[in-house]
């Protein structure tokens, strides 16, 4: 077997200098130094080890034709440092091309955002978009999350060893790879087998008094004290700093044997004290601390002349950094849709620190009235210290299990620890290949030179899409009982590596490739060459299929071991989830209609064709949907059948991904509901989930969800469609009749901006703010308005304000409606039949019981 980079179970290695390996953990651009500037984590000592860069490597970018009169203008510029004639591969075109290479003094030379004289605003320039520290990166080939020996002035990558077993396991999936894609491979096992260290990081949370309930007053202005910080390490010590204030109660402050309780009767120095402790860790984490913690930190310690060398924090566009590490904000974390379906299965839909820690650790945030500022001391730093040791936790979770999903996606995404916490997973994969352009010296293509490839796509069935997506099989009306669901592994991935999809191959500029036609499509694909995001989609592809995913199940191997591999399976998931997607989204630099067109129609041809072969095994497919396939009652040995023919006929491997007790569709609309074994309700585009529905109405959609998760049999299922009609009764009249407390009818509305801000719509929120101004009371972007619906003009009014015969019945049986609709949908129910309108007839559920 080829000689690969393998993985040894020390964390702490000795390099080939006797060094300990370090981690390489972010990278940014001195300005004053103007040079690149690494960090570099000692899983040793568990501190940020600083490097600069020794090369002299300048920032550039690149140039097509140039005339002479431009090559001098250039060369007249003081930023321009030198113009070099290179060779690059032209992906496009397949073909070596001559480039002149402009070297510049620095990055906002090339492209900075304010300058109408940067160079990619004055010339035709190419990769004139990439981050100087993202291009120090790929020219070095520097991959963040992965081990270094870090000499004076230079750095070398640290190979690490495999177990046998694992070892033997890669082999046989290198066995049967082309020999393009088998050098993919090894590169990423030697990646991805590199170990995951603990990272010691320290978790904050600060409390400001304000002078108004719900008011997050404005960070830049800092204007009100920090009356409470607390901190969580990772290592096991809490820490809470107060400020004493002489008109609040203090209390006992016994906080748990485990929390050091600071007091400080001035504020300057609970904020020094705090500085000093954040910078005795590598790594801070927040939730929001982007948009408030730190920038309020930053601009309050600015106020009190907290002297500047004393303050860890650094602002940047939308972002806080600390100087000596790096800062994760989890709130841009939980918010990547990648990570929140992939990641954690969609458990989760509120952005909120509540809503997330309630979903994935049943962990809550503690509830208050009145002002934060007001609170008696004990109580406020319980409730500061809630917050970080929360926060903290959705980091620590399954054993650390973001940290280390974050870890592995740094070294598939070729980006620090700080964007990747941050970016969305558009931007990893731009990433991902960019770095592979840069390795085989393919010059990067703009955007319009893939606009002009062109070509017919399919039509689109969905309004304001720019194709035909995918497929979905109407589904069976009824009650289906021990249904299976089949599921296309990696779909989208597998259809770019079978199918050699990438940009320089879909309608490739080879006359003999036009009549290798994609099925169900005007698009042909080359026959002579692999495409560059087929290979990396591709290898990634097989390797989590056939690699990791096996691995993290191989009981052979220790907890560790398997847990390893089970997270790298996790994160080559999110990652290939979405590399289909980013390929149709016009904010994807590397767009290309022709390639999301042709994936998105092989994917109907795939399933259109597994369908088929089940019929002929007498398998009945009761609902399709995107990349999975529900059967009815299938035997093991059909499921063995079809699957073994997907993988020879289709290139493409099926998996059993979940059953379901029972599952119910709809012939109103594409709505379902199944049931887990373990009695875990599935509803498609479930609504009753939002945030914003008020409690009376969610308790009512939680408790039908309740009474579907106890049915077993036919008979259950009709006992509990009676129950809930009934229960669904009741609370129409409940409302009907005005008997709801006002707090259980309140919409709760974050503001997006300010009032003035509101001008051609106002929604219902900022109406209802509008009055509490009209009352005397201040509302600004970040304050949470309370409102009840009104039959008084405007038809809204805050909690506050409001009274119980006002209330506007009709608009919360509506929600009542809008909220229940798919619920009753997908069991045989009309929200009118249910009220009493008509009686519904026995529906259709005799026949799929």
């Amino acid at each position: 077997m080829e000689t690969i980079a393998l993985m040894q179970s020390s964390l702490g290695a000795q390099t080939g200098s006797g060094k300990t390996a370090l981690l390489l953990i972010s990278a940014t651009y001195d300005g004053e130094a103007k040079k690149a500037k690494l960090k570099f984590y000692d899983p040793n000592t568990n501190t940020i080890i600083p490097w600069e860069d020794k090369t002299g490597h300048k920032p550039y970018c690149y140039a097509k034709d140039l005339s002479p009169s431009d090559r001098q203008t250039l060369k007249n510029r003081p930023d321009v440092l030198d113009l070099v004639e290179e060779e690059k591969l032209d992906l496009l075109h397949d073909s070596t091309i001559k480039v002149s290479k402009i070297v510049a003094s620095d990055p906002l030379a090339i492209g900075g955002s304010s300058s109408q004289q940067s160079i990619r605003n004055v010339t035709q320039a190419w990769e004139a978009d990439i981050k100087y520290y993202e291009n120090y990166m790929y020219d070095m080939r520097l991959i963040p999350g992965t081990f270094y020996d870090v000499e004076a002035d230079r750095v070398t990558p640290v190979r690490y060893e495999v177990p046998e077993e694992v070892g033997e396991k890669l082999k046989k999936i290198l066995e049967s790879a082309h020999p393009e894609f088998k050098q993919h491979i090894l590169e990423w096992a030697s990646l991805l087998s590199q170990p995951l260290p603990d990272l010691r990081r320290l978790t904050l949370d600060i409390e400001v008094s304000s002078p108004e309930e719900n008011r997050i007053p404005d960070p830049d202005k800092a204007d009100y004290q920090v009356i409470c910080v607390s901190t969580v390490a990772s290592n096991g010590p809490k820490t809470v700093f107060i400020l004493e204030r002489e008109q609040v109660e203090r209390g006992d402050l016994q906080l748990g044997a485990d929390v050091k309780t600071l007091m400080f009767k001035k504020e300057d120095e609970l904020l020094q004290a705090l500085f000093k402790q954040i910078s005795d860790y590598p790594i801070l984490v927040t939730f929001n601390g982007d948009e408030f913690d730190l920038p309020y930190l930053y601009h309050r310690a600015s106020n009190l002349r907290v002297p500047k060398e004393a303050v860890p924090i650094s602002l940047g566009n939308n972002v806080a950094n600390i100087k000596h590490g790096v800062h994760i904000d989890l709130y841009k974390t939980f918010i990547n849709r990648s990570i929140q379906i992939y990641a954690f299965g969609n458990k989760y839909s509120e952005h909120t620190l509540g809503g997330i820690t309630e979903a994935l650790i049943n962990e809550s945030k503690l509830e208050f009235e009145g002002l934060i500022g007001n609170l008696p001391l004990t109580q406020l730093a319980k409730y500061c210290l809630n917050d970080s040791v929360i926060t903290h936790k959705l980091t620590a979770f399954n054993a650390d299990l973001l940290m280390k999903l974050l870890l592995v996606i740094m070294r598939v995404a070729k980006m620090p620890l700080d964007d990747v916490s941050r970016l969305s997973v558009s931007n990893w994969i731009r990433s991902m290949l960019y770095y592979e352009h840069r390795r085989i010296g393919a010059l990067i293509p703009k955007r319009e030179e893939l606009d002009a490839i062109g070509g017919d796509v399919s039509a689109p069935i969905i309004k304001g899409k720019k194709y035909k997506g995918a497929l979905v099989v109407e589904p069976k009306t009824g009650v289906h009982f021990n249904v299976a669901v089949l599921d296309f592994a990696s779909l989208y991935p597998s259809i770019m590596k079978v199918y050699n999809l990438s940009y320089e191959t879909v309608r490739c500029n080879h006359a003999e490739c036009r009549n290798n036609l994609l099925p169900g499509t005007e698009h042909w694909v080359c026959r002579k060459r692999k495409g560059l995001t087929s290979l990396v989609i591709g290898s990634l592809r097989d390797l989590r299929v056939g690699y990791y995913k096996p691995l993290s199940k191989l009981k052979t191997l220790s907890t560790v071991e398997r847990e390893l591999f089970n997270i790298v399976s996790q994160a080559l998931k999110v990652i290939l989830n979405a590399s289909y997607g980013v390929m149709g989204a016009e904010i994807f630099p590397l767009y290309d209609l022709s390639v999301a067109d042709a994936t998105a129609a092989l994917g109907r041809h795939v399933i259109t064709s597994t369908i088929e072969k089940c019929n002929e095994q007498g398998i009945e497919v009761v609902y399709g949907d995107t990349d999975s396939l529900f059967l009815k009652s299938p035997r093991q040995e059909q499921i063995e059948a079809v699957t073994a023919w997907a993988d020879k006929e289709l290139g493409i491997e099926l998996d059993l991904d979940k059953s379901y007790r029972y599952v119910a569709f709809s012939d109103r609309k594409k709505n379902y509901m199944g049931v887990l074994p373990d009695g875990n309700v599935d509803i498609k585009g479930l609504t009753g989930k939002k945030s914003h529905i008020p409690p009376v109405i969610k308790k009512a959609f939680y408790e039908s969800i309740n009474t579907l998760s106890h049915v077993k049999s036919s008979s259950d299922f009709e006992k509990a469609r009676e129950e809930i009609k009934r229960n669904l009764k009741g609370t129409y009249a409940a409302l009907k009749d005005k008997k709801i407390p006002l707090q259980d009818l309140a919409f709760n509305v974050m503001m997006g901006k300010d009032i003035e801000r509101f001008v051609d719509s106002i929604p219902q929120h900022v109406r209802a703010a509008m009055l509490l101004r009209s009352k005397g009371k201040e509302v600004r972007a970040g304050d949470i308005v309370s409102y009840v619906k009104t039959t008084t003009p405007p038809g809204v009014k805050p909690l506050s304000m409001a009274k119980p015969e006002e209330i506007d019945s009709e608009k919360y049986i509506e929600h009542l409606r809008s909220t229940f609709d798919q619920l009753l949908d997908s069991i045989g129910y009309d929200f009118d039949e249910i009220l009493g309108a008509t009686k519904l007839e026995d529906f259709f559920w005799g026949s799929g019981s």
